[in-house]
């Protein structure tokens, strides 16, 4: 939708009256012209001001209107500072929607200036005293967002559907405004990139990028917002499925048991360059097995057994038992404790070694990474063209056995490993030692669940063993404590055991639909194309051909202009394997950005994307632009009348000169003189807060 720039009023109250600027605009070409430091980027930056999108210069950016607008203002003749003590600017704008003004307090002592007043007409240009007004908040959280944030309303005002960008952190968030106009508007200190002003405050992924896909039209940036947000999730239900696989290890290992067959992460976790799975793992393959004796069992093996020892088999006194009897189980049971004691031992034994292991082969893996840094910046350092002498060993001592190395004395050792040897070797080595450090961890995780089922194991023995020895001395009529402690005790384990599976299958059907969704997800992930489709493919292309056609009408002779393209992964002018920015001269960065810009403008009418159509061009001819080269750039810019389009631009030139270089091209001189733009104004303003 095409909006167009009606006009832009800027207001001041002093202790020496009012005063106050308002310029008005007309669609194609406007030039600004005044001496300079008299107000024509002022003016400019009341448009940026008024539409509450000042932070495209910087997070903690302040208004840069100036102290005119802020502190104190300049009168008579000579000039005497007056302070301010309050001011406002505003900007009319239109489009097909109808015409609105936006305007926003500078400095005031009851209104703050993220408060935006919207009037629903032309405020500026006619009286506003029967205009209705909102008022909307901006640099807020959610002025993008919300129903009374300004930005959304200014969104929706210009016809822009937002898309929603990934962020680095996480999550996503909107392609603000302010990331957008560094392509509508080029400010005086910005023309040293061929570039727009790169906006990274809100931690996006490629701002820039977005921004000149979302006024091209292109269809890519959905596929790359869908990737990320496909990979995102991914990464949450990766990291649900990690806490769920602690928690099922917890549950089993509380009951003496383990569950083996279920991987550490499931299918489609880890990238597999783009590969698309096969099928999701299945949770109903892993099983949960208990420590008996010296071996694992299954659950329903267990199951059974514990089944048959809570058995009631009636009541069985001492006299039933027999002291013979006793004995012998009493022997049996402390021969068990003695081996169950034995055997915890050593799996405690096994269980620190392998947990040494793991932190042993921890520290020589961040040795060896260590190790293949520094010798990737040898390597760096080589490249550079540095001596030979940084090969030279400067540690007192081995990298390998850290023994010294000050009285070593060394022969002929024979050939020695270059640096792109060593560091291939170091990284075959860490991959050693990073396998063997998993494989310890599998140990170590085994004798964790092996020792807590064996200390279960001597706990339950413990007790029989001393229900036998209450049973030696109680009276052969009195009941069995032995009996009567080990069906307890199988009571309690059944009824805790039935918990524990039911706990895991509960786990394992969370576990497998987690599995199902990282499956699902990977298999789209896979199905997303991995190529800028045709069409954007063909409007980089149009882009490219028009900068190119403009940078040969402006003069651009670092070298040919068909050198000069448009970064496939940036969207930004280059020239292949250089700076652009610092290979070209002043000059040409400005012709290019110019080009790039106004390009941009013209690429997106033709295709009727969601550019407003307007272009804003502080100063352009900087870096002592020639007069022949300025006169096609504001030939080829005065060509937006053609199209309905708006172009903006300042300039410190003659009206005289201006016309000569215009020739017959039409566009609005608005001549500002030589005075100061603001000047004292007589009476109220109906507009004033």
């Amino acid at each position: 939708m095409k909006t167009k720039i009606r006009a832009v009023k800027l207001r001041v109250n002093s202790a020496a009256g009012p005063a106050g600027a308002t310029i008005a605009f007309k669609s194609g070409l406007n030039i600004l012209r005044a001496s300079n430091s008299r107000g024509k980027t002022q003016s400019l930056q009341a448009v940026v001001y008024a539409l509450g999108l000042e932070s495209m210069f910087g997070p903690s950016a302040g208004t840069s209107l100036g102290s005119a607008l802020t502190t104190q203002i300049s009168y008579g003749e000579p000039e005497r500072a007056i302070a301010v003590h309050s001011s406002w600017c505003a900007v009319e704008l239109e489009n097909e929607t109808g015409i609105i003004t936006a305007q926003r307090a500078v400095k005031n002592s009851r209104v703050q200036p993220n408060l935006v007043r919207v009037w629903h007409g032309p405020a500026i240009t006619a009286e506003p005293n029967e205009l209705r007004h909102e008022e909307f908040f901006v640099r807020e959280s959610g002025a993008a967002k919300n129903p009374r944030g300004f930005h959304r309303f200014l969104a929706a005002y210009l016809g822009w559907q937002l898309p929603a960008i990934p962020k680095y952190t996480g999550g996503e968030a909107l392609l603000y405004p302010e990331i957008i106009f560094p392509f509508l508007y080029a400010d005086q200190r910005a023309w040293g990139s061929a570039g727009p002003r790169p906006v990274t405050q809100y931690q996006l992924r490629e701002p820039t990028r977005r921004a000149a896909e979302f006024l091209l039209g292109f269809t890519g940036p959905e596929t790359a917002a869908e990737r990320y947000r496909l990979e995102d999730e991914i990464k949450k239900l990766r990291s649900e499925w990690g806490s769920k696989l602690a928690a099922l290890e917890a549950t089993a290992t509380a009951a003496g048991g383990r569950v083996v067959g279920l991987p550490d992460l499931p299918v489609g976790a880890r990238s597999r360059n783009g590969s698309r799975p096969t099928r999701p793992t299945a949770t109903s393959e892993a099983r949960l097995q208990i420590l008996v004796g010296e071996e694992w069992r299954s659950d329903e093996e267990f199951l059974r057994k514990l089944q048959e020892s809570a058995a009631p088999t009636g009541p069985s006194q001492v006299a039933d038992v027999g002291q013979d009897l006793i004995r012998e189980r009493l022997a049996e049971q402390q021969r068990e404790l003695t081996r169950l004691s034995t055997t915890a031992k050593i799996v405690e034994q096994n269980l620190t070694l392998n947990e040494k292991q793991v932190m042993i082969l921890d520290s020589r893996i961040n040795a060896l990474a260590d190790e293949k840094i520094k010798n990737q910046d040898i390597k760096t350092l080589l490249r550079l063209g540095a001596s030979s002498g940084v090969l030279e060993i400067d540690d007192a001592e081995c990298p390998t056995c850290h023994q010294p190395l000050g009285n070593v004395e060394a022969g002929q050792v024979g050939p020695v490993l270059d640096v792109d040897a060593t560091i291939s070797l170091l990284s075959s080595q860490v991959r050693t030692f990073e396998e063997m450090r998993r494989q310890a961890q599998e140990a170590a995780t085994e004798s964790r669940a092996s020792y807590r089922a064996i200390q279960r194991a001597v706990d339950i023995c413990r007790t029989e063993i001393k229900a036998l020895q209450e049973d030696l001395v109680v009276p052969e009529d009195f009941p069995s404590s032995a009996v009567i402690a080990k069906r307890v005790a199988a009571e309690v384990r059944l009824s805790e055991f039935n918990r524990v599976r039911d706990a895991v299958e509960d786990l394992l059907a969370e576990m497998q639909d987690l599995a199902n969704s990282i499956f699902e997800v990977r298999s789209k992930l896979s199905d997303l194309p991995n190529v800028m489709p045709q069409e954007d493919d063909r409007r980089r292309d149009m882009l490219q051909r028009v900068v190119r056609e403009q940078l040969t009408d402006f003069g651009f002779s670092s070298y040919g202009a068909n050198l000069v393209s448009i970064d496939q992964e940036t969207l930004r002018p280059e020239r292949e394997g250089l700076n652009l920015d610092t290979d070209a001269s002043a000059s040409d960065v400005v012709r290019t950005k110019i080009a790039y810009l106004n390009g941009i403008r013209e690429v997106a009418n033709s295709l009727g994307t969601q550019h407003p159509g307007f272009l804003m061009l502080d100063e352009p001819r900087q870096h002592e632009l020639d007069e022949d080269h300025f006169r096609a750039t504001l030939r080829r810019l005065a060509r937006c009348s053609d199209v309905g389009d708006q172009v903006v631009a300042t300039s410190a030139a003659s009206v005289s000169a201006l016309s000569a270089m215009l020739g017959a091209a039409k566009a609005n001189v608005i001549d500002l003189g030589s005075q100061r733009l603001i000047q004292p104004a007589s009476g109220d303003d109906p507009m004033d807060f």
